[in-house]
């Protein structure tokens, strides 16, 4: 099958930008959304998005002749002759459910339908529809025209096909793709983001130390863009908060106790979006980058070493392989080199020893996952030299 045509589901953030990303790869692509006003607005979007890559010289093609090929509608028949169709609406389960339903009955039987997800399981939205070997889950970054990694999420049903044609289809679009071999809650994105989290929570609540020395670790000398507090605060405090509760409730990962988050979305700080979470921004949805002290008494072994132990796991079950995660943490959240390498580079007996340590201090999350306990017997590494 040739894929001439994607229809993308829901016209916010997420889905004008994956309808932007496919029509600039040379796809038509109809948009569906409730309203006219969310579809005027999402235009809108993404002509000054089209009109900013051409003068930065990022596409060659006129931004005029990349909006002819997307076509606006508020009903799914526009969907009737979409080869492939991505689902952008927001993380409630019955919503996407619904979603998957309409496509399934309106969609050509050879149609692969994709859901952009990052946190609801791709086999749940599988079961929806007739065709659950044609269903899975395709995670964009945001924002989907600049952020080059999209991981691939097969689920129980998916068949090879489906997997090695929305790998295709990923690396047309100019993406670069990570592959989970199994379906896990939180991918590899949000279950690696999660670890950092709470780390950086029991280390402000255990007052080993602040937020602004955890966030100064992180940026000094893990050299990452933003602290983990920051970052955490430009995600939204409501979406953090969420991803938290969808892993640890499927019981998939051992819990952290924390309460920094939840309380800051409870006083409605969400962070960036409100102008105000764990740092106060200029205003509600502008950004500005903090300002930290230089140093920091935090070691970034262990401010890694819960996210680096999730890693582990991730490996031992054969999800992905550590090149996988280091290609997620790089094209995904910026940092300048993988988490897996950073752990190699600071030393696994060193991660090991504060997994250890904050274990005995009744944490069970921090158990040493035994493929670290088998580095460090063996004096080995995430990467063989």
């Amino acid at each position: 099958m040739m894929i001439k045509k994607i229809g993308v589901v829901g016209a916010g953030t997420m889905g004008h930008g994956i309808a932007e990303v496919s029509a600039i790869a040379g796809f038509r692509v109809s948009i569906v959304d409730i309203s006219w006003d969310f579809l005027n607005r999402a235009k809108d979007k993404i002509i000054d998005s089209l009109n900013k890559l051409y003068e930065k010289k990022q596409i060659s093609e006129k931004p005029e002749e990349i909006m002819n090929r997307i076509e606006f509608s508020v009903s799914y028949e526009t969907m009737k002759d979409a080869d492939f169709v991505i689902e952008a609406v927001p993380e409630i389960i019955e919503l996407k459910k619904k979603v998957f339903e309409e496509l399934d009955n309106i969609t050509p039987s050879h149609a692969i339908l994709a859901s952009n997800t990052s946190s609801i399981p791709i086999s749940t939205i599988a079961e929806a529809t007739k065709r659950k070997d044609k269903v899975i889950g395709m995670h964009f970054f945001n924002p989907p025209p600049i952020m080059k990694l999209v991981e691939i999420v097969p689920s129980k049903y998916t068949s090879d096909e489906t997997i090695s044609m929305t790998l295709d289809l990923a690396k047309k679009m100019n993406k670069i793709p990570v592959r989970l071999k199994v379906e896990v809650p939180g991918f590899v994105s949000n279950r690696i983001f999660l670890r950092l989290m709470q780390e950086a929570c029991r280390e402000v609540e255990s007052k080993e130390a602040t937020i602004e020395e955890v966030d100064s670790c992180a940026r000094y000398k893990l050299k990452l863009p933003m602290g983990i507090f920051e970052l955490s605060d430009y995600v939204g405090l409501d979406v953090a908060v969420d991803l938290w509760k969808v892993i640890i409730s499927s019981g998939t990962a051992e819990d952290v106790k924390c309460t920094l988050y939840q309380k800051k979305v409870e006083m409605k700080e969400l962070g960036v979006k409100s102008g105000k979470g764990f740092y106060t921004y200029p205003s509600p949805g502008k950004y500005k980058k903090v300002e930290l002290p230089t140093d920091s008494k935090v070691d970034p072994a262990r401010l890694i070493s819960l996210a680096v132990n999730e890693g582990a796991w991730l490996i031992q079950n054969g999800i992905v392989n550590a090149k996988d995660i280091d290609t997620v943490m790089i094209y995904g959240f910026n940092f300048p080199k993988g988490l897996m390498e950073m752990a190699d580079e600071l030393g696994i007996k060193n991660i090991y020893e504060h997994l250890v340590d904050i274990y005995s201090k009744g944490y069970k999350a921090y158990k040493p996952n035994n493929l670290i306990e088998e580095l460090v017997k063996n004096n080995g590494k995430f990467y063989k030299s």
